[in-house]
């Protein structure tokens, strides 16, 4: 997906022919809320995901990585070499991912 997530929202929507009032009311969020997020003036809220998935039949898997590339993409944007930072904040993940797999294990 090359549009922000609010733009594929309101694409799903008017492809479903879903009106703002019934999809905010199946995301249980408010109308002027989901607005906002289509325009881009929010951001959408993470407990959202899996409701948009099952209402449009999507996976959930794939929404999730769509929404934190996007997370991710409006942090690194401005910088003059992406590349390089994504490639370090890879190689901090797996360190944190380590780290927390050891802190789980308790030695005797």
């Amino acid at each position: 997906m090359k549009e922000t997530f609010g733009e594929y929202i309101h694409k799903l929507r008017s492809d479903n022919s879903l009106t703002l009032t019934k999809l905010a009311a199946a995301l249980d969020i408010d109308q002027s809320t989901l607005s906002k997020i289509e325009n881009g003036k929010r951001n959408v809220p993470v407990e959202v995901l899996p409701k948009l998935s099952k209402i449009f039949n999507l996976d959930l898997k794939q929404l999730e990585h769509e929404y934190f590339s996007e997370k991710i993409a409006e942090i690194i944007y401005p910088q003059e070499e992406p590349r390089e930072l994504l490639k370090a904040a890879e190689e901090k993940a797996k360190y944190m991912r380590i780290k927390n797999q050891q802190q789980g294990k308790i030695n005797f």
